[in-house]
């Protein structure tokens, strides 16, 4: 049994889907690109290309999501790494991405460098519950036009997980897909086995940004997995309540759907649970209120119903620096999405509402992400697990401890065993000196300290580096 929460009833489901496609049928969406408007109006919708508007017919929307794979492979560059996405398991990535980096050693937030995102890649790709990488931070001492390709090549030279990333600029595209045919081997292998996947946000209310709309529809005729993202922001970009933003939320994905289904036909597409609220005292928007995980309860039973791959949004937090705040933040986040259903869940490792990587919360957020996939792997009741003949043979006031079913289950993970939580006697705690923050701390030096993960064979390195160089080159002279 796998604990799942459902928090809509039937007629619920019903109705958020039907209002969804009336507004896609009455209202419209603004994709503005040209391209997207001729190809929809290609296939039969309404269109207005001074406006930027389409109308969908609710029987486009149903066909697409026909033809949207429920069961996708996020593939690693190393293929031990291979995720396949059944709703069967919950996978854990990291954060991204961040302008900012606190410095784990001394606590100054800075700009972000080539160097934080090498070293969080390497730090993720060494955390046994992360499987797999979104890179972490911007890097401002890299070439500002194309330097999402920087981003790219970096995280695959420090990790061989799957890579989940944004490419900005209709520009990158050419560069990017060339990229990676070099790391698959080929453009079938990359279309067979995607070692990467990317994101694309819509512009709340009822937008599509029309170079990322371009953009990805010719990502998804290469078949790469496309995370359709949309971030209404209730109070602000969507209505006040929690069910009204979950609806702008659908509308805008269910947009998507359409909008990349019409161009490639079966690409595998992803559904993120992700919006946020605005604080109207700070003006700030927050990722981690308790709305967060009712937009993920919501949304992942919504994701079910259309019977699409889902992306969990926790493990999130608004604290500023590692602490209390943000553990039980990212508790709370993190276990609503694992319970919602989802097939992925994003991400341990940056706090300030996903502006400043922590190294150290990332070993912290480790340990959260641990416990949260113990309890989504739920159990199996058996005549094998229920031990009824144990509790017979022990009769009254007798233990388990000598029995080897006990044994047995402790090695093959019956019970969770923390890494870094302090479970001794309250004198030894102190005697000890433990100091959960100094801990993480020094778990952080230990796994930078390790040789670098899985390189890039050198021909592969090499024909990268010509890629970027040639990206350089053309995407400073498309930007002056």
């Amino acid at each position: 049994m796998v604990p799942e929460v459902r928090i809509l009833s039937d007629e619920e489901v019903r109705t958020l889907h039907t209002n969804a496609l009336d507004i896609l049928e009455k209202v419209g969406i603004k994709y503005e690109s040209h391209g997207a408007l001729r190809l929809l109006e290609e296939h039969g919708q309404k269109v207005d290309y001074d406006s930027g508007i389409a109308w969908l017919k609710p029987e486009i929307v149903e066909r697409c999501l026909a033809t949207t794979p429920r069961v996708i492979t996020l593939a690693g560059r190393n293929p031990k790494h291979d995720m396949v996405l059944d709703g069967s398991r919950l996978r854990v990535t990291t954060n991204g991405q961040g302008t900012f980096t606190q410095d784990h050693r001394t606590g100054e937030r800075r700009q972000g460098l080539v160097k934080d995102l090498r070293d969080s890649t390497k730090v993720g790709h060494y955390i046994d519950v992360v499987d797999y990488i979104w890179p972490m931070v911007v890097p401002f001492d890299v070439p500002g036009p194309s330097r999402v390709l920087h981003e790219m090549y970096h995280a695959y030279a420090m990790s061989s997980k799957h890579i989940q990333h944004e490419v900005q600029l209709p520009e990158h595209v050419p560069f990017a897909l060339e990229m990676l045919e070099v790391l698959s081997g080929s453009k079938e292998e990359l279309r067979r086995r995607p070692p990467y996947s990317v994101v694309s946000c819509t512009v709340s209310p009822l937008q599509h940004e029309p170079k990322m709309a371009e953009l990805c529809i010719d990502l998804a005729r290469a078949g790469i997995p496309i995370v359709i993202w949309p971030m209404p922001l209730t109070g602000a970009t969507a209505p006040v309540t929690v069910p009204g933003t979950c609806l702008m939320s659908l509308v805008e994905f269910l947009s998507g759907v359409v909008l990349f289904q019409t161009a490639a036909p079966g690409c595998p597409l992803i559904y993120p649970l992700g919006p946020e609220v605005l604080d109207m005292k700070s003006g700030m928007a927050v990722c981690a209120g308790p709305e967060i995980p009712l937009f993920n309860l919501i949304l992942g039973q919504m994701a079910k119903f259309y019977k699409v791959p889902a992306l969990g949004v926790g493990l999130n937090s608004d604290a500023k620096i590692p602490g209390i705040q943000a553990a039980y933040e990212s508790m709370q986040t993190g276990l609503a999405a694992a319970l919602s259903g989802a097939d992925l869940l994003v991400g341990i490792g940056v706090l300030d509402d996903n502006n400043t990587l922590s190294l150290t919360q990332m070993i912290i957020e480790s340990e959260i992400a641990r416990m949260v996939k113990r309890i989504r792997q739920g159990v199996t009741v058996t005549a094998e697990s229920l031990m009824a003949h144990l509790i017979a043979k022990a009769g009254p006031g007798q233990h388990f401890l000598g029995f080897k079913e006990t044994l047995n289950g402790l090695k093959t993970g019956e019970v969770f065993f923390p890494k870094f939580s302090y479970r001794n006697t309250y004198d030894k705690y102190f005697a000890d000196g433990h100091d959960e923050i100094g801990e993480a701390r020094a778990e952080v030096e230990r796994l930078l300290a390790l040789p670098d993960p899985d390189p890039l064979p050198p021909e592969t390195d090499r024909e990268l580096r010509r890629i970027l160089d040639a990206a350089d080159k053309a995407c400073a002279e498309s930007a002056a």
